[in-house]
This record gives C-alpha cells, sequence and structure tokens, in this order.
C-alpha cells in the first residue's frame, strides 16, 4: 500500500523534559527520523500536520497518527494488512495486552484499561471508527526474583515484535526504549526451535552467553578491556570499557566511558555517557552526556548533561503496590511494581539523597546533599 501517512502535532514537547517531540531519543536515534524509516519501509511518506483539523477531508485511503506514537515496523505491517482486509472502514489500532506489552507500553490515561492508540486507518467517511487490537508472537524471557520483591516470584522480559505505546511522559520514553532494545534478540529467537530457545533463554548459561555474543556490533576505535563482558551489546564508535566491567543487552553510544567493574545491563546509554567505576546501571536509559556514580540506578532515565552523585534511587514501594508517575493527562498508575526515577535535563542530585520511585526531577534542578552533611568549613 504506496501512498503517504500524516503526523499529527509534530510541534508538540515531551511531557515534563521539554523536549521537541521528534527529537527524543529512540535507541539513539531521533523519534522522527526513526518513525520516518519505519514507515518508509512499508511505503508511507510522512506528511506532517499541526491538527487533526488540517487532515484531508476527501482523500481516502487515509492514515494518520500522534506524533508522539512509538510503533515497531511489525506493527504497522499487521495495521497495513487489517486495513487491505477491510478497505473501506475507519479503523483505530491498539495493542492486547501480553506481559511484554504490559511491561513497557504504560497506561494511556487514569483508570486506562485498554491499551488503544492515536493511530488511524481511514478508507472512506465513516464516523465511527472500528477498534482494532493487534497482537503479535510472546516470546517468553523471565528472571526469578524473590516473592517480598516481586508478587509472584518472575519478573518478565519478553519480547513482542508488535509492539507500539505513546510519549505521555519520560517513563513512557523509557518503556519504549526498554522494549525496543529487547526486541533485538528477537531475529535470533525466531531461529532457534522452542527447546533450544528456552534453554537460552535462562540466564547465565554457557548457551545463553554464546547466543549474546553472536549479536554483539562494535563501532570504530573502541576499548574494551580483555577482561571485560560484553554480551549481545552495540556499541558505537570510540566507546571505553573497563576492567571486569560486564555489558550486556546493552546500546551505547559513541564516545561513552565504562569503567573498571560497572555494569550496565538492559539498558540504553547515549553518546558521551561517563559510568563510573563501580556503578550499576540496570534497566535504564540515558540521553548523552550524563554522569552517573556510585549506583545503582535501575529502571530510570536521566536527561541530557543530568549527574546523579551516590543517590539511593528508590524503583520499588516496600507494600509491593504498583507506582503511580506524573504525565501530560495526570497522574496515571504504571502497573509496574518496579519503576524508577526520572532525572530531567541539566538535573544534579547530590549525594546521600533518596528519591522515591515513580517522581519527576524537573530540568535544571539541583538537589544537595541533606544538612546532615557538613559542606562548609568550621
Amino acid at each position: 500500500m504506496q501512498g503517504v501517512v500524516y503526523r499529527v502535532a509534530a510541534q508538540e514537547k515531551l511531557y515534563g523534559f521539554g523536549d521537541s517531540i521528534l527529537d527524543v531519543p529512540i535507541l539513539n536515534e531521533s523519534l522522527g527520523n526513526y518513525q520516518a524509516r519505519i514507515c518508509a519501509q512499508c511505503g508511507l511518506q510522512i506528511i506532517d500536520v499541526a491538527t487533526r483539523a488540517e487532515l484531508p477531508s476527501t482523500d481516502f485511503p487515509l492514515w494518520y497518527f500522534d506524533a508522539k506514537m512509538v510503533f515497531t515496523l511489525d506493527f504497522l505491517k499487521l495495521a497495513i494488512q487489517r486495513a487491505k482486509d477491510d478497505p473501506t472502514s475507519f479503523l483505530q489500532f491498539g495493542l492486547k495486552k501480553h506481559p511484554s506489552i504490559q511491561q513497557h507500553s504504560l497506561p494511556l490515561a487514569p483508570n486506562d484499561k485498554d491499551l488503544l492508540f492515536p493511530f488511524f486507518f481511514k478508507g472512506s467517511e465513516s464516523k465511527q471508527a472500528t477498534i482494532i487490537q493487534l497482537e503479535g508472537k510472546e516470546y517468553d524471557w523471565q528472571i526469578h526474583m524473590p516473592s517480598q520483591v516481586m508478587p509472584g516470584g518472575v519478573y518478565s522480559l519478553n519480547q513482542n515484535a508488535v509492539f507500539a505505546t505513546l510519549l505521555l511522559s519520560p517513563f513512557h520514553l523509557h518503556g519504549a526504549n526498554m522494549a525496543l532494545n529487547l526486541n533485538r534478540g528477537l531475529k535470533l529467537q525466531a531461529l532457534l526451535p522452542d527447546w533450544l530457545r528456552k534453554r537460552i533463554s535462562k540466564p547465565f548459561t554457557k548457551l545463553t552467553s554464546i547466543g549474546l555474543k553472536s549479536m554483539n556490533q562494535k563501532g570504530k576505535n573502541c576499548r574494551i578491556h580483555p577482561t571485560a563482558v560484553v554480551e549481545g551489546c552495540v556499541l558505537g564508535d570510540d566507546v571505553t570499557i573497563g576492567a571486569n566491567a560486564v555489558l550486556r543487552m546493552s546500546m551505547i553510544g559513541s564516545g561513552t566511558f565504562v569503567g573498571d567493574t560497572a555494569v550496565v545491563s538492559f539498558s540504553v546509554i547515549g553518546a558521551n555517557n561517563f559510568v563510573s567505576t563501580g556503578n550499576h546501571l540496570v534497566n535504564s536509559m540515558t540521553y548523552p552526556s550524563v554522569f552517573t556514580i556510585h549506583g545503582p540506578y535501575q529502571y530510570s532515565i536521566f536527561g541530557q548533561h543530568s549527574a546523579v552523585f551516590a543517590t539511593i534511587n528508590s524503583d520499588i514501594r516496600l507494600d509491593t503496590k504498583t507506582i503511580k508517575i506524573p504525565t501530560e493527562v495526570g497522574v496515571c498508575d504504571s502497573d509496574q511494581i518496579l519503576l524508577g526515577v526520572a532525572y530531567g535535563h541539566r538535573s544534579k542530585i547530590g549525594g546521600s539523597n533518596i528519591i522515591a520511585a515513580g517522581r519527576l526531577v524537573p530540568n535544571d534542578y539541583v538537589l544537595n546533599p541533606p544538612n546532615f552533611i557538613t559542606l562548609n568549613f568550621d
């Protein structure tokens, strides 16, 4: 199906961080470029309009989506196929909830029960949209955790090629990046019979290590200490990795430094980051030029030029209830038991502070160490 797709409200900004929505990073690529690339692979050229009122009123078929949308190629292909099956209908697309979707495509409104996106196909002048909830094959990848932390004792890292979300907060941006990073493993998983895939999906086995290492990609002029462990990672140019560091299933931007014994796992790290010696970044996302020291920092997102020093980055409620987050449509329940902090651009958080799970640190905010830490000479 050749043609155009209209991108609505491309001038919008990401709530909390203030970025132009098309500039926010998706696997270290701008969202605008990511959307254009995905659409081009399906023969669709993007045209920007400010509002839905500017959409053509008589030209059919008509594709349009909100500029805050993140969607995979498989989501778009499946939507196109459904439109071909019913070319005169008015369709709105959503997702059926699976563990991978629940984990990474956060709710779109308070008390949201269905994942229904502003992603439309209009084949005629029909006024009432038919809801189409797409689904893809779910690949299990689970980590066992203590039941006092994760009810049921299992944390899902499932993958599904049919994924989408709407960026209503930095936490939604974090979730999108975590999902798409995990989905890099789908090509390998799809090649394996189920019995072998299930063996490889168990962490820390020899087979798992071999499979992940086969996914490694390395840019130019990288410096990797021979004792470092790098599994399932994409490294940009000029990346430095220190002695006994462990990098697993992560993307590392160009010019980033990862110090000795540091751990970066299931994360997307921007360009020119400094991950200090012994630090841990787990299931986290950073913009370019971020400094982190004395972690661990988990399930969190760090804005550009932010710096976090020996901060207790909370990522759970002790009652193990799900964590609420601020979004552009109000406070929403994230549906997540584990979720960290969103650190705004250029924010600086001093040592010994404690940030509660689900909090959004404003841009340019400086939080000095607590009063019990002496900063002045007698």
